[in-house]
């Protein structure tokens, strides 16, 4: 009988904590929100103003104290704000250190983005999904670079970690929505190291983004550019299977083009079989 219940607790803990991952895991990667930065900064003066106030408030050793006043600083405007909020990016709780980016995301103090950057090694996925929004808002090359290779660029890494890849993944398809397509293609080229992974997931999350792309701002140009300019065969070969997988009528005139003119046979065929797929999601 004890041995029953020393199972049956045991199960229970299972199931909780199984619960509790599915409830911070998040959802399959999507585009983020690009924030919205304030127009122009003040520099305001006075300790007992309301800007002031709340960054006394984050010095409070209430964490939902400090939430609150980010959240109030991140709507100030104020070029004050941006000091006390960059010394937030070092507090030990997560959800702080998220409130902080979100805030100086907002405010759009380019003297923070170096900040703001350095939490790209953070070990939190949530810390460095919440980089995505923050950092690709400032109209800035740094930036947006370190979404690019900073959180989306595996570096030759083996990715393991479902929450990491959906992360990595999210940067993608977000990249992919900016009106500068500077660090487009580059994004989408990284999928390809990730469909070779040895892990399904992994390979299942990749391939969810290059259906996703097809639905982005950038994607189906830089997918036809891929076609018509790199060098690599293989490339070539790996871009015209996804576009017919994902159905892209706009590589239609490329596709033919490749399978009748392309030097590598490999590429002809390819592209020849990738016709055809459109032909079928007519």
């Amino acid at each position: 009988m004890k041995r029953r219940h020393v199972l049956l607790a045991g199960l229970l803990i299972a199931c909780l904590t199984t619960a509790i991952e599915a409830q911070t895991r998040p959802s399959r990667a999507h585009s983020l929100p690009v924030v919205d930065q304030c127009p122009s900064l003040s520099s305001g003066i006075g300790a007992d103003d309301a800007v002031g106030k709340a960054i006394e408030k984050l010095k409070s050793e209430e964490s939902v104290q400090r939430l609150e006043a980010a959240k109030q600083l991140s709507q100030a405007c104020d070029r004050r704000a941006t000091d006390p909020l960059i010394d937030m990016l070092k507090d030990e709780d997560p959800s702080i250190r998220i409130a902080a980016v979100e805030a100086l995301g907002k405010l759009g103090d380019p003297d923070s983005i170096s900040s703001i950057a350095l939490l790209t090694a953070d070990p939190d996925w949530r810390v460095r999904k919440s980089l995505i929004s923050s950092l690709t808002a400032f109209k800035d090359f740094y930036a947006r670079n370190m979404v690019l290779n900073g959180i989306a660029n595996p570096g030759g890494a083996t990715i393991t970690d479902i929450n990491d890849m959906i992360v990595r993944c999210s940067a993608i398809l977000t990249l992919n929505e900016l009106k500068n397509v500077d660090f487009s293609r580059k994004a989408i080229l990284f999928l390809k190291h990730f469909q070779e992974s040895e892990n399904p997931e992994i390979r299942q999350l990749a391939d969810e983004t290059m259906f996703a792309l097809k639905d982005t701002r950038n994607g189906p140009a830089e997918i036809v550019g891929i076609l018509k300019q790199m060098s690599s065969p293989d490339i070539r070969i790996w871009m015209a299977q996804w576009a017919g997988k994902i159905g892209l009528e706009r590589a239609r005139q490329t596709l033919t083009d490749l399978a009748s003119e392309d030097k590598n046979q490999t590429v002809r065929q390819t592209a020849a079989d990738a016709l055809k797929a459109l032909d079928t999601k007519k």
